[in-house]
């Protein structure tokens, strides 16, 4: 599994896992009740004060906003097409908020403590026949493949840029399907192996 994490020693570093995932958990639910508004644009500002704070280095916020930023354009496009702008600001803001959080989220939170946590937090489960272990290893996979599949976005650009391929806002979409489905495969492949199927 990719790990994103990033130490710097900061306070966001230092906060316990569960208080993060939380605050991910919460702040992500509390979003998708916002009202449709340009005001709505302003909730990017958090996750990118959450980089600052977690004093990670301008250069790695910029490789996640870059590789964000296809995402981004192909949603924005799309959003325009069915959705008024005030909709699609607002569907745009909730995206780029979350996706920033969760790979703040991942640049500050070692996967092994992440999955030590949700195991911990799905243990009153285990009654019910609920794997705590599986149940932590399928949230870390979660939060590791979004930051995966955004990457796979930033190398297809890149690669299509370099051919001189025509840069259209959706002639990623395929080649990053193909590239995210390889990786779960490979990701199935690996926890068979570990006797995780």
């Amino acid at each position: 599994m990719l790990s994103l994490y990033y130490p710097t020693g900061s306070l966001i570093h230092r906060l316990s896992t569960w208080l993060k995932l939380l605050v991910l958990a919460v702040g992500s639910t509390a979003l998708i009740w916002l009202p449709n508004s340009y005001w709505a644009l302003l909730t990017v500002v958090v996750p990118l004060l959450g980089y600052f704070l977690a004093r990670l280095p301008v250069r790695v916020l910029g490789t996640d906003l870059f590789r964000l930023s296809w995402l981004i354009v192909f949603l924005l496009i799309t959003q325009l097409i069915f959705n008024e702008p005030v909709q699609a600001a607002t569907v745009i803001a909730r995206l780029t908020t979350i996706i920033l959080a969760a790979q703040l989220f991942t640049r500050t939170t070692k996967i092994q403590h992440l999955i030590t946590t949700v195991e911990q937090l799905a243990k009153p489960l285990r009654p019910l026949g609920v794997n705590p272990y599986k149940v932590a290893l399928a949230v870390a996979l979660m939060l590791s493949a979004l930051g995966q599949i955004v990457g796979f976005i930033g190398q297809v650009r890149d690669a299509q840029g370099a051919r001189g391929v025509r840069l259209a806002a959706w002639s990623w979409v395929v080649p990053v399907l193909v590239l995210s489905l390889k990786h779960a495969d490979d990701v199935a492949d690996a926890l068979v192996v570990r006797g995780l199927d």
